[in-house]
């Protein structure tokens, strides 16, 4: 959101001063160090190390080493449109702008000549690191009748303090404080965007903590809902699935930066949109995941393994798992049955084939239905976002995806009759039958749904904001609790 101007021309002068801009957190949104070493170790894992040994050449050779290993795309980089803005209009007042950064010379180039507005470009070279103290000094040899400064950081401090005129770009309450007491001179202010509380509940995509719900279903199945340490097991289990969960969706938006910023929707993610920053992300991602498998060796160590195993196989299909048809689906299907596989571990309760059958075809047949209204989309729009599939698939996720929900059924329906009648654990066992009843019910407005291009989200989480998924659920829950 563009501040409040003061006087754009100086008192004692023809012309306004000219503007030094400063480029990571300011002009752009990310910072271009981060960016260079989140590419190099994700996507050149060798050289990665060569870049650790020019660390104790100093900061500016290692900048240097990074933008050679990554160079910057300059046309993807998330820029500060507001400011973006401000900057032409002051062109157009005829006001001199120079880039001036503390990021490698080539980066500062590219950049300055993606956005054509600045006269000049400068940043660090290899051997001098233009930051604080040395770009203010840098500045007043260039700019001795005074210059005007945009910057972001506690480290623009020294040049707020030796600038005639400054303006504030997203910079923190903090930082906003120390800027006016050094230098009270602010001629625009561009204020942060939004809350960070938010934007990493989005990025860790807490909303699809949901699913792991699934981790308790056994509990309820396997009649465990007195046994405290079950419950705490298989609570601590989802908890622990869910961080997790979160560290491979920031690892999966980090590997996918380049193509996300180039997605109509997707660009607007908290990282690929500069909102976090990539070496947080990445910092944020680890941490996650170094937690979520050493905190189960304090009750449950299986519990490690299975997390292993779901990370693998969740960034296997981030990697490229995604891109095959069918395998993709049947891969979702395979996450969704391990959460419940992990419930059945938990709660130590017997294994169940019939259970991890039906949860195979049950979750087969959503992951296809979600597929088949993306194809119908497709159908008309043209455009299929989804690759590995084509236009022309949709007959066969609609006759796989309906056959392996009907498999669901038949599974469920073998189980109430030749396990759970037998077994004289219901005392009115007979009323089990009605939910595959509810569950036919349930699935067959899935796929409705889906083949109206109606099923907008994951078929899991559609489930928990529709009002009829819930009458349904309740239907089933009031016929398994009069069979008990």
């Amino acid at each position: 959101m563009q501040g409040v101007h003061a006087s754009e021309r100086r008192p004692d002068a023809g012309g306004p001063l000219p503007l030094a801009v400063d480029l990571d957190g300011t002009l752009l949104a990310t910072d271009t160090l981060h960016e260079g070493l989140v590419e190099a170790l994700l996507h050149s894992p060798t050289a990665f190390p060569s870049l650790l040994r020019s660390l104790p050449e100093g900061r500016a050779a290692f900048k240097r080493r990074v933008s050679q290993q990554a160079p910057a795309k300059a046309a993807g980089l998330p820029l500060r449109e507001p400011f973006l803005e401000w900057l032409r209009e002051q062109r157009d007042l005829g006001r001199e702008l120079h880039l001036v950064t503390a990021a490698d010379q080539a980066i500062a180039d590219a950049v300055a000549a993606h956005v054509g507005l600045f006269r000049s470009a400068t940043g660090s070279d290899g051997t001098r690191n233009l930051r604080s103290e040395e770009k203010a000094e840098f500045l007043r040899r260039s700019f001795p009748d005074g210059f005007a400064y945009a910057g972001d950081s506690r480290h623009d401090l020294p040049v707020f303090a030796a600038a005639s005129e400054i303006v504030l770009v997203n910079a923190s309450p903090a930082t906003t404080a120390a800027a006016r007491a050094v230098n009270p001179a602010i001629i625009a202010e561009f204020p942060p965007e939004g809350s960070r509380i938010r934007t990493w509940i989005g990025a860790l995509r807490v909303h699809q903590w949901s699913k792991n719900v699934l981790v308790l279903v056994p509990l309820l199945l396997g009649h465990k809902l007195y046994d405290t340490t079950a419950i705490l097991h298989c609570v601590l289990g989802m908890l622990l699935l869910s961080l997790a969960a979160s560290g491979t969706y920031l690892l999966n938006d980090l590997a996918d930066l380049t193509s996300d910023r180039q997605h109509r929707s997707k660009r607007h993610r908290a990282i690929a949109s500069g909102r976090i920053r990539p070496l947080h992300a990445l910092a944020a991602a680890i941490v996650l995941i170094v937690f979520a498998l050493l905190a189960p060796l304090l009750f449950r160590p299986m519990l490690s393994v299975a997390i292993i195993g779901y990370c693998g196989l969740s960034l296997l299909y981030s990697g490229g798992l995604k891109r095959i048809a069918l395998i993709d689906t049947l891969t979702i299907a395979a996450l969704f049955t391990m959460r419940l596989s992990l419930g059945i571990e938990l709660a130590d309760i017997p294994y169940s084939p019939w259970l991890v059958a039906f949860a195979g075809f049950f979750f087969f047949s959503l992951a296809l239905a979600k597929r088949h209204c993306e194809l119908m989309e497709a159908r008309e729009s043209g455009n299929l976002a989804r690759r590995g599939w084509e236009v022309d698939d949709w007959p066969l996720t609609l006759g796989f995806g309906v056959a392996a929900g009907l498999g669901a059924l038949q599974i469920m329906i073998l189980y109430v009759a030749d396990d759970a009648l037998p077994s004289r654990m219901y005392t009115h066992a007979a009323w089990l039958y009605v939910a595959p009843g509810a569950v036919a019910v349930w699935l067959m407005r899935i796929w409705l749904l889906a083949h109206r291009r109606l099923l907008q989200h994951d078929p899991v989480v559609f489930a928990l904001r529709d009002p009829w998924s819930w009458g349904i659920g309740a239907v089933a829950g009031l016929a398994l609790a009069m069979a008990l």
